[in-house]
């Protein structure tokens, strides 16, 4: 924990938004989509098939249990994998507005315009 101690709030909140956990509302909100998508397969087996889901209701909320937490927990991974390409996206075209930023300035040194820009980044 005395590694936290010298961040800045800014150095926080990017280290809390590229980490693997998600927020409770993220969280719920995976588990809602994987239910929907689990549940489904029971109104085909009811009308579809024409299987009673009384008769059916151990099976079919086991197996509608099991794949809403699979289906949520491999939505929390692409989650990160995604966070992850949109950052390096991201980091092009800072990379190449900051270039033009700097560009633009004849005056400075080379030296100062790559200290100011990892003062920016």
């Amino acid at each position: 924990m005395s590694a936290k101690k010298g961040l800045t709030k800014e150095e926080e909140i990017l280290l809390r938004d590229f980490s693997r956990n998600v927020s409770t509302k993220s969280a719920v909100l995976f588990y809602a989509n994987a239910f929907i998508v689990s549940a489904l397969p029971i109104w085909l087996f009811w009308r579809i098939h024409l299987m009673d889901p009384l008769y059916s209701s151990l099976y079919f909320v086991t197996m509608t249990v099991v794949s809403t937490y699979l289906i949520s927990f491999a939505n929390q991974n692409t989650q990160y994998i995604l966070k992850d390409k949109i950052a390096v996206q991201r980091e092009e075209a800072v990379t190449k507005e900051m270039n033009r930023k700097l560009s633009d300035d004849k005056k400075m040194s080379k030296k100062e315009k790559e200290e100011r820009y990892n003062i920016n980044i």
